[in-house]
């Protein structure tokens, strides 16, 4: 059954593949690392906000922090589509290189299977 497949050089065949990995290790620490920092930011922002609530004594006191956090509430919404818009862009640009990879690694085979035949 395998006898009749041709001889080929593999050796070119890694160059795509480790690109891949390189490509994927890169993106996922890159997401890890935005979130990481978007949890620290969200923590630090839950303790200040608990601590600015237990210090409030009037009505009104009370009725500022509520506008502020409101506020602060459609400011975050904003920031929010933004990074969403980037990242819909990253998304999109990390599957073109993908999708240049792959094309690459399809253009050895062919070029290692002619020169095999």
């Amino acid at each position: 059954m395998f006898k009749n497949l041709p001889t080929a050089d593999f050796s070119a065949f890694g160059a795509p593949v480790q690109k891949l990995i390189d490509l994927n290790t890169a993106t996922m620490t890159k997401a890890f690392e935005l979130q990481k920092a978007a949890i620290e930011k969200q923590i630090a922002q839950s303790q200040a906000d608990f601590k600015a609530v237990s210090e409030i004594k009037n009505p009104e006191a009370l009725t500022a922090f509520f506008t502020a956090k409101s506020e602060e509430a459609k400011k975050s919404l904003e920031t929010f589509q933004a990074d969403a818009q980037v990242a819909a862009e990253s998304t999109k640009a990390y599957f073109t290189e993908v999708q240049a990879i792959l094309t690459e690694s399809k253009d050895v085979v062919v070029k290692a299977t002619k020169k095999s035949a």
